[in-house]
C-alpha cells in the first residue's frame, strides 16, 4: 500500500526532471542556432574553445553551489573567494617558485573561507545569506590587500597549465571539469554524505532527529564549495596568465542563476548536477552569443537580471503547484 502511494510521486518527480532537462536541451539548440544565424563565427572552432574555457569556472563553482542550494542554503562569497584563493596561490607561487605549493595554498585558502561559512551556518545556525554576505566582503577585501589592488603577472608554465593549455583546440580544463562532474555525482548519489545533503534540504530538523547530523554535512558542503572556488582560481589565473584582485566579480550571481535554471529548488531538497550542467551551458551560450553579436554590455546585465528573475518566478510557481 505504501509502495503504491510513493511510486506515483517518484514517477512525477522523475518526469518533471526529464521535462525540465528536455526543455533546457531544446533552449540550448534554439539559442545556438539563433546566435549562429546572427553571427557565422558562433560555431567556429575558435569561438567554441573560448566558450568552453570561459564557462569552465562557472561549471566548477555551480556544482559546488548545487550542493549548497540542495540544503536550502546559498553562497554569495564564491566570486570573492576565487579572487582571494587565487591571490594566496599566486603569492605562494612567487614566493617559493613551486607550482605545487601554489596549488595547495589556493585550495586551502578557498576551503578556509568555506569552513568559516560552514561553521557559522551549519553549527551556529545563522542565516546563510547574512554569513556569506559578510564573507563576500571579507574575501574580496583580503584579495585587494594581497594584490595591493593591482594584478600580479604569472609565467610559471605548470601553474598556468590547467587554465591555459589546449589539446587540438580543446581546453584541457574541460576534461578536468568532466572528471569533477563524475566524482561529485558519485559523492552526491552513491554515498551517505549525498543522502545527508538531500535530507538536510528536505527537513533539517527531521534529519537531525534521525541522527544524520545535518550540521556536520553543511560544514563539509561549504568546505567543498570553497575547494571548488580554489580550483576555479587556479583555472582563472591560467586563463589570463595573472592574478587579479577583481577576479570572480559577479560570479556568485551567474552560478546561482545557472543552478536555479537547471532545476535546483531554492527551498532545497530537489535538484541534480545534470540540470546544473545544462543550466550553465545554456547560460554560457546566451552570454557568449550576446558578446559575439556586439550587444551593449549594460543590456547584457539587464538580460542576466531578467533570466534570474524569470527562473526564480518559474521555481516559485512550480513549488506552489506541487503544494496544492
Amino acid at each position: 500500500m505504501s509502495d503504491a502511494a510513493v511510486s506515483p510521486r517518484r514517477t512525477f518527480a522523475l518526469d518533471g526532471l526529464m521535462l525540465r532537462y528536455a526543455v533546457l536541451v531544446g533552449l540550448i539548440v534554439i539559442a545556438s542556432v539563433g546566435f549562429s544565424l546572427a553571427n557565422s563565427n558562433f560555431y567556429s572552432i575558435t569561438n567554441v574553445g573560448i566558450l568552453l574555457r570561459s564557462i569552465s569556472v562557472l561549471f566548477l563553482v555551480s556544482m559546488g553551489m548545487t550542493f549548497i542550494m540542495l540544503t536550502g542554503g546559498i553562497d554569495l562569497s564564491v566570486g570573492s573567494n576565487v579572487a582571494f584563493s587565487g591571490g594566496v596561490g599566486v603569492v605562494a607561487l612567487t614566493t617559493t617558485g613551486s607550482a605545487t605549493i601554489g596549488f595547495i595554498c589556493a585550495l586551502l585558502a578557498g576551503m578556509a573561507i568555506g569552513w568559516v561559512n560552514g561553521v557559522f551556518i551549519g553549527r551556529l545556525r545563522l542565516s546563510a545569506f547574512m554569513v556569506t554576505l559578510a564573507t563576500f566582503a571579507l574575501a574580496r577585501g583580503l584579495a585587494l590587500v594581497i594584490y595591493d589592488a593591482d594584478s600580479i603577472n604569472v609565467d610559471n608554465a605548470a601553474f598556468l597549465w590547467l587554465g591555459g593549455t589546449s589539446w587540438n583546440n580543446l581546453p584541457v580544463v574541460i576534461p578536468f571539469v568532466a572528471l569533477m562532474f563524475i566524482a561529485l555525482s558519485v559523492l552526491l548519489y552513491r554515498t551517505t554524505f549525498g543522502r545527508n545533503v538531500y535530507a538536510a534540504g528536505s527537513n533539517f530538523n527531521t534529519a537531525f532527529v534521525l541522527g544524520r547530523r545535518p550540521e556536520r554535512s553543511v560544514v563539509w558542503i561549504y568546505v567543498l564549495s570553497g575547494a571548488l572556488a580554489g580550483l576555479s582560481a587556479i583555472v582563472t589565473v591560467g586563463r589570463v596568465s595573472s592574478g587579479q584582485p577583481w577576479a570572480g566579480l559577479f560570479l556568485e550571481f551567474d552560478a546561482i542563476t545557472a543552478v536555479i535554471l537547471g532545476g535546483t529548488a531554492l527551498s532545497g531538497g530537489r535538484g541534480r548536477l545534470l540540470g546544473t550542467i545544462l543550466g550553465v551551458l545554456l547560460y554560457g551560450i546566451i552570454i557568449n552569443g550576446l558578446v559575439l553579436t556586439g550587444t551593449n554590455p549594460y543590456l547584457q546585465s539587464l538580460i542576466k537580471g531578467m533570466i534570474l528573475l524569470g527562473v526564480v518566478l518559474l521555481d516559485t510557481y512550480t513549488q506552489r503547484g506541487k503544494s496544492v
